[in-house]
């Protein structure tokens, strides 16, 4: 009896599963067209297929189908090279300063997502990165922009509720939404540990003038 009712319990949350994925099933493989193992055999028409899908605004098509041959040769290109790609583009991460290379997903293995060259693993959205700084691709950009903004897991949603519970509590009561979100936006992307944030905040004069006054910043904007 017990075990008829878990089969039964196991039944419906599968069930549950299957209907939202079903609703979905043409987008998710549309947009798995773009991960790096589909890249070689990536053709126009799923190209316009996810165009159409996602109705991105502002894309030029006639100037997209000659980015998108360009990034095509350039990928045959880097993949012709001796040197593996996994090392080609961490060899280009690593001279990204301004970029933080940690994923929310990197504990997951998905092989969508991550694709393993023997010990080592090229992720999408890394060589995505290297292809477009090779080749002029403004149209194409934006695709992939929109493509990879799209979360992979509630998960980031989830910690910022977790630290809004730190941020707005009764004794914090009296914060302005707009306080509320720039702490948010500071705690959620600054890879910079508490004592390091410290050090750079008394290190910057510009920053600590802006503090004490009322102005808004007005200075570059840097990535901590």
């Amino acid at each position: 009896m017990l075990k008829t009712s878990f089969i039964e319990f196991l039944s419906k949350i599968i069930s549950y599963i299957d209907s939202y994925f079903d609703q979905n099933v043409v987008f998710y493989r549309t947009i798995n067209y773009f991960s790096y193992e589909n890249i070689e055999a990536l053709t126009w028409n799923q190209v316009i297929q996810c165009i159409d899908m996602l109705k991105i605004k502002g894309l030029n098509e006639d100037c997209l189908f000659d980015e998108y041959t360009n990034i095509k040769s350039m990928f045959k290109t880097i993949s012709d090279q001796s040197i593996p790609i996994s090392d080609q583009v961490q060899a280009f991460v690593k001279k990204q300063n301004d970029i933080t290379v940690t994923n929310i997903c990197d504990d997951v293995t998905d092989v969508d997502d991550d694709y393993s060259t023997g010990a080592k693993r090229v992720r999408s959205d890394q060589l995505w990165m290297l292809l477009l700084s090779l080749t002029k691709s403004p149209n194409f950009k934006k695709l992939i922009c929109f493509l990879y903004s799209l979360p992979c897991s509630n998960a980031y949603v989830e910690s910022a509720f977790s630290q809004m519970k730190h941020l707005l509590s009764d004794k914090r009561s009296s914060m302005t939404t707009e306080l509320i979100s720039a702490e948010l936006k500071i705690r959620l992307n600054s890879t910079l540990s508490c004592t390091e944030l410290y050090k750079y905040i008394l290190s910057s004069e510009d920053l600590l003038r802006a503090i004490k006054s009322d102005e808004k910043y007005t200075f570059k904007r840097k990535y901590v």
